[in-house]
């Protein structure tokens, strides 16, 4: 009897170890679903953040623009999402945040094409802003990168001096060849000879080539809203050091509220920085802006979803209807 009772002893004790283990696996089992489903949950909400951030960005673009004739860094644009008159608290569980940027504050790198007009005034610039910090290249590898961007745009087969074409590429065993054509995007000029991702990308907390360079618009430069490096490059006769020094003051003006109906004209660069002597390159310059770029991303619990896109307003600023954009290009990852 002993041993019988010792037997239902160790079968009892294996089934409740037995029911032991399944019980912590389903609830295992039970903790994985729930939190696969807290995930999916949580990305759909930071994905819908973003949509609904490009939504408004596009709502704050347009009432900037019905009610003004420049653009500016004094207008709510440039300070989105930080706005107090901004709904983030309607969001439940996370934020928004990103920026919105004006392409044509940017250089039209599209624009040193050999077959466009003024592309020699564009290649100057380019230059100055190659060899200014904080990029500081010398004047040899920055003239080397100007012509192999040129013979990656022109039509030709001929390269530049100190450029590049098909023959550099295949010399170097790429397995593509020189576009020919303009960029589409800039993620194209890690292509193109000479461009390393440290000068586009930047390092530590110094910028890339990528954060003052746009292929959108019309080749124009926004004075209102150039980064400062970009707008140290328009002038053509002072040195990188005093460039400098004209474009933070340039900067300390436009961004002063009080300033802003002065924005609507190049004049101010003159009333900002008087007795210069300055050559500004008017002919590609501007006060307006029509593309802008929105980089957001919403964050929800563990998940988050970034969302770039271009936006161009449609509809003429003088119109009675609302002013209308167009979306140019959109990429959620």
């Amino acid at each position: 009897m002993r041993g019988a009772s010792g037997a239902v002893l160790l079968f009892v004790l294996a089934l409740v170890a037995l029911l032991s283990a399944l019980a912590v696996q389903t609830v295992r089992t039970s903790q994985l679903e729930v939190f696969s489903a807290y995930a999916g949950i949580y990305s759909r909400q930071a994905e819908a953040m973003a949509e609904s951030g490009l939504l408004a960005a596009a709502s704050l673009l347009a009432a900037d623009e019905a009610s003004r004739a420049s653009v500016n860094l004094t207008q709510d644009w440039a300070s989105f999402p930080q706005l107090t008159s901004y709904p983030g608290k309607w969001f439940l569980d996370g934020q928004l945040q990103g920026r919105i940027d004006d392409e044509l504050g940017k250089f039209p790198v599209n624009s040193l094409h050999p077959g466009l007009t003024g592309h020699a005034v564009y290649g100057a610039v380019f230059l100055r802003l190659l060899q200014a910090p904080p990029f500081s290249l010398p004047s040899g590898k920055a003239q080397a990168l100007l012509a192999a961007l040129v013979d990656w745009l022109d039509p030709d087969d001929v390269p530049a001096n100190g450029g590049a074409e098909d023959a550099a590429y295949q010399a170097d065993a790429l397995s593509y060849r020189v576009k020919n054509n303009s960029l589409d995007t800039l993620g194209e000029l890690l292509c193109v000879k000479g461009f390393s991702r440290e000068l586009l990308y930047g390092r530590d907390k110094t910028p890339g080539l990528f954060s003052l360079l746009t292929v959108w618009g019309p080749g124009l430069v926004n004075v209102n809203t150039a980064p400062v490096e970009v707008l140290a490059a328009l002038p053509a006769n002072i040195d990188a050091s005093r460039a400098r020094t004209v474009a933070k003051a340039l900067d300390d003006y436009r961004r002063d509220p009080v300033r802003r109906d002065r924005l609507e004209t190049l004049e101010w660069l003159g009333q900002a920085a008087p007795d210069q002597g300055l050559r500004w390159p008017s002919e590609i310059l501007t006060t307006r802006s029509v593309y802008f770029s929105v980089t957001l991303e919403g964050v929800s619990g563990a998940a988050s979803k970034r969302l770039f896109a271009v936006l161009k307003r449609n509809q003429q600023r003088r119109s009675a209807k609302a002013p209308d954009w167009d979306v140019l290009y959109r990429e959620l990852r």
